[in-house]
């Protein structure tokens, strides 16, 4: 059982972590401390009642950590608005319906996304923090229509954190002391989506990207991590409902093939940041300053006059630049001060690029067209200083591009297969080669 008070007409406050046993012995004691008569919620409608709502199941929540203060703001698919905040007492999670009314499947909806709501928070309070906002995107968009949350934590660790999720887009960014992360997916292409394998080895291959660039640049792991979560949590549970979308000005829907998609990462377009605080660290030289910025996209565009005649283009790229310090001396402590004598130290600067673009062409039904442009560049620039003398300063670029003909690679499989079946039957029919992380992001000009 749940005890329900009255805030006014359309809200209540529901203190998810009431619950108490109907035998338990303080059952007694908790019925003499709750008013006569309060108020039951009906799909809105108030009337004066027994003082408890029944619940489908029974939701324990730890209380927050004080310094940590968060507001989840849902519209439901029915128009009601709800916000989901701390108790004020520290005693659980409070639920309190600003505007319309809520059908049981919605308020089963949000009691099982409180429980998201509560791992966000308790995410944020850790040490290190981290963006555990998995929970939130689970969410069925025919009963929730949105769910947005902001968050704050006070103290020496100051943090801030907003996060959208939608039918058709999913937002999160979080500002703090170490740097700033923020990420937008746009899940309104669902024709480019591919299956839930395919997805799942895109976002690992990213992952594995992400985990290079901060080893390259010396990048922060607490901010580095956070940005995996982030990303991760935004990436996943995708709905496969869509199969076309809208083509032109006028209302044109293209659907994609499971050849198409082969050729394609997966995932939803996206844009992606993390920016480091720079740091300035020598006090002679201020213009060196210990920096990381990641920027890592993908987009996608499907333009035609049907399914016969279409063409599909995809783009990822990256690019990272980060400058750091470090002691001639490996493991050694770095302590530049005014004294030459402490002025012994590398001082790197890395600017890395990749790209990947595929891109299909339909014309009169038939796949003439599919190629597959990848590059990747390193810049490394070293300077060594002794004493606060310079040296010596290298540069070390690296370049690699390629292209890869996916009509070709598709046509030999075929002739491999069975050379008597049209090359249409056989894409639709057989399976295709596995192209696999050759069409993903790949920043190492020797992984090319």
């Amino acid at each position: 059982m749940t005890a329900i008070s009255s805030i006014g007409n359309l809200s209540v406050n529901t203190l998810l972590n009431a619950t108490r046993q109907a035998n338990d012995s303080a059952a007694s004691q908790t019925a003499q401390t709750l008013p006569a008569a309060s108020t039951q919620v009906t799909l809105g409608q108030a009337a004066t009642h027994s003082p408890v709502y029944s619940l489908a199941k029974t939701i324990t929540i730890a209380p927050p950590v004080s310094n940590t203060q968060g507001t989840l703001s849902v519209k439901t698919a029915g128009g009601a608005l709800v916000e989901l905040s701390q108790a004020s007492d520290g005693s659980g999670i409070e639920m309190n319906v600003k505007e319309g009314t809520l059908s049981d499947a919605e308020r089963s909806a949000l009691e099982k996304l409180s429980e998201g709501f509560s791992k966000a928070l308790d995410g944020l309070s850790g040490q290190p923090p981290r963006l555990d906002l998995t929970a939130l995107t689970k969410f069925n968009s025919a009963v929730l229509k949105s769910v947005d949350l902001h968050a704050t934590v006070a103290g020496d660790n100051k943090l801030t954190l907003d996060f959208h999720a939608d039918s058709n887009t999913r937002s999160v960014k979080s500002s703090g002391a170490i740097g700033t992360v923020n990420i937008s997916v746009d899940m309104s292409k669902r024709a480019i989506l591919g299956n839930e394998s395919q997805q799942q080895r895109a976002l690992n291959q990213y992952l594995k990207q992400f985990d290079r660039a901060q080893s390259r640049g010396e990048g922060d792991s607490t901010l580095m991590a956070m940005f995996k979560d982030a990303f991760t949590a935004l990436n996943s549970n995708y709905s496969e409902s869509g199969t076309s979308v809208k083509s032109g000005r006028e209302t044109t829907y293209i659907s994609l093939t499971r050849s198409d998609k082969n050729m394609l990462s997966g995932l939803a377009d996206f844009t992606a940041s993390l920016t480091q605080t720079p740091v300035s660290i020598n006090p002679t030289r201020l213009g060196e300053v210990d920096s990381f910025s990641y920027q890592v996209s993908q987009a996608s565009t499907i333009t035609g006059t049907s399914d016969q005649n279409r063409n599909i283009t995809q783009k990822q790229q990256s690019h990272l630049t980060a400058s750091f310090h470090k002691a001639l001396t490996a493991g050694l402590q770095l302590n530049l001060t005014t004294d030459r004598n402490s002025q012994n130290y590398f001082y790197t600067q890395i600017d890395d690029k990749a790209e990947s673009t595929t891109e299909i062409e339909y014309r009169k039904g038939a796949l003439v067209s599919a190629t597959l442009d990848r590059s990747a560049s390193t810049a490394t620039r070293v300077q060594k200083y002794v004493k606060g003398w310079l040296e010596s300063d290298t540069a070390t670029p690296q370049q690699t591009s390629k292209s890869t003909d996916l009509l070709a690679e598709l046509q030999t499989a075929w002739d491999k297969a069975d050379s008597r079946m049209s090359f249409a039957d056989y894409l639709r029919q057989h399976s295709l080669p596995d192209f696999g992380d050759k069409v993903l992001l790949e920043s190492d000009p020797q992984a090319l």
